[in-house]
């Protein structure tokens, strides 16, 4: 096994350029004297951070707004909504580093009735009241999330922001 490793070793060394006059140093020479350098101005640079972050800026803004426009237009006006926070997650996730945060919205808050009616009743506000104030929406979102279903009192609450009677819970009588 020695004479083998010796063997190796010497082959390398035979192999490697042992001074500054060697093969490698002419090339390096020849290669620097009739290189032409561009002139200071004209450097290249290969960084493309700025452009992949610019990239990547505009594809979560387009995803966005094209989320919302399909949610917001449905035929049905009662339907139309605002996209719920797991749905914008999802959509501003085509940029592939906001994936982990998508993620942690779905696993944070599952979409159910709940955040729907939210999102609708939002909708519907803010096409009455234009930036308005939306903490209610919040707050009811959180409820939404934590607990799968809306209180009596937030509906209320809601009802009577948008201006819908019909968001008041009804009873029934089945006979």
């Amino acid at each position: 096994m020695r004479k083998i490793m010796l063997g190796i070793l010497a082959a390398a060394l035979a192999v490697m350029p042992l001074s500054a006059s060697s093969a490698g140093e002419g090339y390096w020479r020849y290669y620097h004297h009739h290189k032409k350098t561009p002139p200071p101005h004209q450097t290249q640079h290969t960084n493309t951070t700025g452009q992949w972050a610019v990239g990547c800026g505009i594809a979560s803004a387009a995803s966005l707004m094209v989320g919302t426009a399909i949610a917001g237009s449905n035929q049905d006006k009662k339907k139309r909504r605002q996209l719920t926070i797991t749905e914008a997650y999802w959509a501003a996730s085509a940029c592939p580093f906001l994936l982990p945060l998508a993620f942690v919205a779905q696993a944070m808050c599952p979409d159910n009735k709940a955040t729907y009616q939210v999102a609708t009743l939002a909708y519907a506000y803010l096409d009455k009241h234009p930036s308005a104030d939306q903490s209610a929406f919040t707050r009811a979102y959180g409820e939404a999330c934590r607990t799968g279903k809306l209180s009596n009192a937030t509906l209320a609450e809601l009802g009577g922001l948008v201006g819908f009677a019909a968001a008041k819970p009804v009873l029934r009588v089945r006979g």
